[in-house]
């Protein structure tokens, strides 16, 4: 991968470069992208709703049906550098077709599941879809060119926030008017229009390098992620210094050594050690942790201050059904998209650390109010919709600053890379927001009381905080194409 040098922000004068022709896309195209995205970003959250129900019919405690989200999210923070990188090798949209049939063969199984190995089987093979949003990227910039292509990655950033969201409404009323299996059919339904979509209106690209994959590090990154989200879900219950926990953040430990030890020495790593000694890229990727943490403390946390009962001791709730509760959290879902739509407005006006920088402000300002006022259902739907839009810049700034520091024989693998970054502070988002619903705060009758929300919402806030920090600790750079 090549890292790219690049002038100074916005009012800096960009420098001449001589293109190749880029063929124009196809009526459809973007739209064809941005089904599998959509697809991809619902699994995410459209299970959210459906939790309690699915522990009652599993027999799960609220920790273990946790991991019904998060083995979506660990899979997919394997599968997706995993598969970018395959797709610079072998074509960015035949990969994208398969992740998205693996998808569908995924949700088939979880859909038919009827204990939790089989259900977690269908998540994991569902995780492939992850790769969607770096492959659309991918192929947006080997298609699209100037605003084209800054709108075209404004609609897949937009939308994958979007559906994250909606996902929670779609859940809410799927669950309460059909049944959970029906969530993985509408799944697998769109991942499949996603395929056929893309087969009629995504023209093929040329192929990469054969460069052999990585698979020494796809297993050294399980052995990092897997142990150390056991250890965050899971220390409450074992004892944060029990045998199991310490052993399980030992192996953790060993198998990020053994990965930095790997990938250094690897012609072709699935993880680029360019991606962490770039100063752009390493601040970059770090921010997207940020990003993909705080909206699932909301994700988690919302859904169970909005259907908490409304009076009792120290309650907060709303005592909202499963529906009411996802139509006061859509304002919250359009406005990712929205923010992601107005992003290339913004990078026209502003350098890229400073959108990013506005995108965790919002992000901040939305988790202290909602922290300040969790009994007001008011302020819940405004200030969830100041998080929305924050969600929505900072997607799409974080996919263009990555794609302005690498070149584009390596942009595949750079963003699933980053894709992992995103995924990581999501799985950590699910069981951090569930550790402090169950242990901080309870009222009478085990209920999350008004400090329980006031805490999850603050560390929400604060985290934020530090994103914003953190953004200008990114160069203000443009970029220079190859």
């Amino acid at each position: 991968m090549t890292v790219q040098t690049q002038a100074s922000g916005p009012d800096t004068a960009s420098v001449p470069v001589a293109r190749t022709t880029i063929p124009t896309a196809p009526a459809g195209f973007t739209a064809a992208l941005a089904s599998a995205v959509l697809a991809f970003s619902m699994m995410q959250t459209l299970l959210v709703p459906a939790l309690p129900v699915l522990s009652t019919e599993l027999g799960l405690d609220g920790a273990t049906a946790g991991w019904i989200l998060t083995a979506y999210l660990l899979s997919g923070a394997v599968a997706a550098p995993a598969i970018g990188a395959l797709g610079d090798r072998h074509g960015h949209r035949r990969v994208l077709m398969i992740a998205m049939l693996v998808f569908v063969l995924g949700g088939a199984v979880a859909g038919l599941a009827g204990s939790l190995p089989v259900m977690l089987a269908g998540r994991v093979l569902q995780g492939a879809a992850t790769a969607s949003f770096p492959l659309a990227v991918a192929i947006v910039r080997d298609r699209l060119v100037g605003r084209q292509q800054a709108v075209a990655i404004g609609w897949l950033s937009g939308t994958m926030g979007l559906g994250a969201g909606l996902a929670l409404v779609v859940g809410g009323a799927v669950t309460d008017l059909l049944s959970w299996p029906w969530l993985f059919a509408l799944g697998a339904g769109l991942g499949l229009l996603s395929v056929l979509l893309i087969a009629w209106r995504v023209p093929a690209g040329e192929r990469g390098s054969a460069a052999p994959q990585d698979w020494a590090g796809v297993g050294l990154l399980v052995l990092t992620l897997l142990p150390l989200l056991l250890v965050i879900s899971q220390g409450t219950r074992w004892g944060w210094t029990s045998p199991a926990v310490l052993a399980l953040a030992g192996l953790a430990l060993l198998g990020l050594i053994g990965l930095v030890l790997v990938e250094r020495r690897l012609a072709h790593p699935l993880i680029d050690p360019v991606l962490v000694t770039d100063r752009a890229l390493a601040a970059t990727n770090a921010l997207t942790l940020f990003l993909g943490f705080v909206p699932y403390a909301f994700y988690v946390g919302l859904p169970v201050l909005l259907q908490s009962p409304a009076s009792g001791t120290g309650a907060v709730g709303q005592g909202l059904g499963v529906t009411a509760t996802g139509a006061a959290l859509l304002p919250g879902a359009v406005l990712v998209f929205l923010g992601g739509r107005f992003t290339p407005w913004l990078l026209g006006r502003l350098s890229g650390r400073a959108v990013a920088a506005i995108a965790l402000g919002a992000m901040c300002a939305g988790g202290i109010g909602i922290a300040l006022r969790p009994g007001s259902l008011l302020a819940v739907i405004l200030f969830f919709a100041l998080v929305g839009l924050g969600n929505g810049i900072g997607f799409a700034v974080v996919a263009e600053l990555i794609a302005g520091h690498v070149d584009r024989a390596g942009l595949g693998a750079a963003l699933g890379v980053n894709g992992v970054l995103r995924t990581v502070g999501s799985a950590f988002g699910t069981p951090v927001a569930t550790l402090i619903l169950t242990s901080i705060g309870i009222a009478a009758g085990g209920a999350p009381g008004e400090e329980t929300f006031r805490v999850l919402f603050l560390i929400a806030a604060g985290v934020s905080a530090a994103g914003v920090a953190l953004a200008f600790a990114i160069p203000a750079r443009r970029r220079v194409e190859p």
